[in-house]
């Protein structure tokens, strides 16, 4: 039995390894089963699909010419994509072309349906009206747009620049007519306002004669911005067709206001070298009883020309066209002489130019012709008057011939500041003062001025 037992335990022993190793094979296959996720990493075979899409590309490398973008983006081989590059290329290429004459042909079309439009409203006789601003002129009986300014062009045609003599130089003519006051007791006038058909000045021109009457004077003149060619500076004057439409303004104010005030009849022109014989023929327009000239320095024309250098130059420049002015014998007086003092108003200094000013008072004091004091000076950027009181006296030393004017844009400031600059004249050492009738200069004494100025201003009162 104990050989039996010994043989039993022997098996039994031998058994168990064999049960270990039997169980070994099980653990083995766990994770063999643990494995089997490798089919998992298979899963990514259709992530590999992707580069099975690559072959599934590699069919459409035939349709790459079609599809032309997608071949670019996709890695193709450098032959196809040469033939890529051209055939892109080529087909923008004509399709640019058809859409800009597809674009042009209706603008052309567009263009021309405008030019179409354009003649109806030039027919339409609100353009002078609109132009000027002022709902009165339509009712003039000249103020028809489109006939006037064909029959004025033909009747009257003004010359461009030119090179043609003026006539010589007249002496100032004196009137012989007595000034006599009116029932207020008003003498004077002012002898610078504009119309609205400057296109920078407001109100009526019976308002501006309203407020004359107010400020105790006994006439005005009208001067407003003469007509100019070739463009010259448009946006601050009348057009040769609204000249007519000037004249019968101020005929209309002089109508209104008879037996009131002195309605008189004057232009503002303007002097620029080589336009001289073209004004000459202007002055013939109508019977003017007064022609301002005026250098304004502000146009683009004068400062194209002439802003060269310092600005002292510049200045120069200004007062030398001022003398040449007074020797064309067009002008019966010269407007706000020291305009150009506004040119860089911070800068200016009257010291600095005295020496050109003297040269320039000597020679149109040979002329003869009259120069302005002009009170809107006071509001400009350089607050004075124009010109500053060393001129004045300067003028008075050589007995140049003074006028008043207000320059009024707007109605309330006619006869403006006009005591203190009689006053002015005064302390300079003038003892008259002028206006212009009939071309012809008429001379009152300061004190009977200021006097009058009183009288009838207590009298409107």
């Amino acid at each position: 039995m104990s050989n039996t037992k010994k043989t039993i335990s022997k098996k039994v022993k031998a058994a168990k390894p064999a049960a270990k190793a039997a169980k070994k094979p099980l653990v083995v296959k766990k994770p063999v089963v643990t494995k089997k996720p490798a089919p998992k990493p298979s899963k990514p075979s259709p992530k590999k699909a992707i580069p099975k899409s690559v072959p599934k590309t590699s069919p459409t490398k035939f349709k790459l010419p079609v599809k032309k973008t997608s071949s670019a983006t996709k890695k193709p081989a450098p032959a196809p994509v040469k033939k890529a590059v051209p055939a892109p290329i080529q087909k923008p290429v004509p399709t640019k072309t058809k859409a800009l004459t597809k674009v042009s042909a209706p603008a052309k079309k567009k263009v021309a349906a405008k030019s179409v439009i354009p003649p109806e409203p030039k027919i339409s006789t609100a353009l002078v009206v609109s132009s000027t601003g002022m709902p009165r002129i339509a009712s003039l009986p000249s103020a028809p747009p489109p006939s006037p300014k064909t029959t004025v062009k033909k009747a009257f045609s003004l010359p461009s620049i030119s090179s043609e003599p003026i006539a010589a130089a007249k002496a100032p003519v004196m009137s012989s007519e007595k000034p006599v006051a009116s029932k207020s007791g008003a003498l004077f006038y002012d002898s610078h306002m504009h119309t609205p058909l400057c296109k920078h000045a407001w109100g009526e021109p019976e308002e501006y004669a309203a407020q004359a009457v107010k400020a105790g004077l006994k006439g005005i003149i009208f001067t407003c911005h003469c007509p100019m060619p070739d463009g010259f500076w448009p946006t601050v004057r009348m057009s040769e067709s609204e000249m007519d439409v000037y004249l019968d303004l101020v005929q209309r104010t002089a109508n209104a206001f008879k037996g009131k005030l002195d309605v008189c009849l004057g232009l503002e022109s303007e002097y620029f070298p080589g336009y001289e014989k073209w004004l000459e023929t202007m002055h013939q327009r109508a019977s003017f009883d007064y022609i301002l000239g005026a250098v304004h320095w502000q146009s683009k024309e004068y400062l194209n020309k002439f802003e060269v250098g310092t600005i002292e130059n510049f200045r120069r420049s200004y007062f030398e066209n001022l003398a040449l002015s007074a020797e064309t014998g067009l002008y019966d007086c010269l407007a706000h002489p020291d305009l150009v003092k506004n040119y860089h108003p911070d800068s200016w200094c009257f010291a600095i130019i005295k020496n050109t000013v003297t040269t320039v008072l000597d020679r149109i004091a040979k002329t003869g012709v009259a120069m302005e004091l002009n009170t809107s000076g006071l509001n400009k950027s350089y607050s004075e008057m124009n010109p500053g009181n060393e001129m004045l006296r300067m003028m008075a030393e050589r007995k140049i011939p003074i006028v008043i004017g207000s320059d009024s844009h707007r109605a309330p400031r006619v006869g403006e500041h006009f005591i203190t600059a009689l006053n002015n004249l005064a302390e300079a050492g003038f003892e008259h003062v002028s206006y212009f009738k009939k071309r012809q200069r008429i001379d009152l004494k300061i004190s009977d001025v200021i006097s009058s100025i009183k009288r009838a201003t207590d009298a409107n009162a």
